[in-house]
């Protein structure tokens, strides 16, 4: 019996519908290049971020966003060798993304590991914007008519305090943890 090998837009396919979240279906509604490379850009998201709510061990989870860093280089050098990677870098020129941002989901996840409260604003701030703004930004961008653009990596936000964003921060500050793409 010969098993059927899977292939990268399939995994980041699967990997995007399995999370349950809405974002996948509304990618449903994209031209099927812009598609496929939020998907595979969904999927990057999905993987690391499943690293650190899965693996209960922190060291083995530092571990493993290390070797995302490192595939994220490989990838940018031409050898990706994960799918989500394989699928993701025939759109990166096209659609704007960049090493830049993937490396700063990655380091937004690792945050998660090391600390559950932020005791001021400005590090709570940099959490938001590598775990939640730059994909954000991107999922945004990329859902424009025109070819979009790198997303403008910074922003000086102002939360009013009666924004939902302020329970979620709130949440973060008191200790609960936060997910990326979702």
């Amino acid at each position: 019996m010969t098993s059927a090998v899977q292939s990268p837009q399939d995994y980041v396919q699967q990997k995007a519908a399995a999370s349950g979240s809405s974002f996948y279906y509304a990618f449903l509604f994209l031209p099927p290049p812009r598609r496929a490379a939020i998907t595979a850009f969904y999927a990057f998201c999905r993987e690391v971020d499943d690293v650190v709510d899965e693996v209960s061990d922190p060291g083995v989870a530092a571990t493993k966003l290390a070797w995302w860093q490192s595939e994220v280089g490989r990838a940018y050098a031409g050898q990706p060798s994960h799918p989500v990677m394989q699928a993701l870098m025939p759109h990166a020129a096209e659609f704007g993304i960049e090493a830049r941002h993937l490396l700063a989901i990655i380091e937004g996840c690792q945050m998660d590991l090391t600390q559950t409260r932020y005791l001021d604003f400005a590090a709570l701030e940099k959490y938001c914007h590598l775990v939640a703004g730059i994909v954000g930004r991107y999922l945004h961008a990329s859902s424009a008519k025109s070819t979009p653009k790198p997303p403008n990596m910074r922003t000086n936000w102002a939360w009013p305090s009666s924004s939902p964003t302020s329970s979620a921060t709130s949440a973060k500050t008191r200790g609960a943890t936060a997910s990326t793409c979702r």
